[in-house]
């Protein structure tokens, strides 16, 4: 599974809907944060090309699809919802045999 930040996703969107020629300049580079350019120097999906400069790896192009394309439908939508989410809070009634989960209190936020 692809993960990205709120800085990783723009960082990676920058390269990838820029297109497979794309070279970012050394200070084109230095204008974004560098903590998710770090990111994407270390996962491989960008890489350094001397006298060309920074460019989308087949490993970045390939997690920008993984990212666009991630469905995030159940295979059963007729399954229970989650076992924290709990009905009688909303006034609707508990299906039989059906209990929520509780945190204990030292992990409640």
């Amino acid at each position: 599974m692809i993960q990205l930040s709120n800085r990783g996703y723009p960082m990676l969107r920058a390269f990838a809907e820029s297109g497979s020629g794309y070279y970012m300049t050394i200070s084109e580079a230095g204008k974004y944060d560098q903590r998710p350019f770090r990111s994407m120097l270390i996962r491989k999906w960008i890489v350094y090309r001397p006298g060309r400069g920074f460019h989308l790896t087949r490993q970045g192009a390939d997690a920008w699809r993984e990212f666009q394309s991630t469905e995030i439908w159940r295979k059963h939508p007729e399954s229970p919802l989650t076992s924290l989410f709990d009905p009688t809070a909303y006034g609707l009634p508990r299906k039989r045999g059906e209990s929520v989960r509780e945190f204990r209190k030292s992990h409640a936020a």
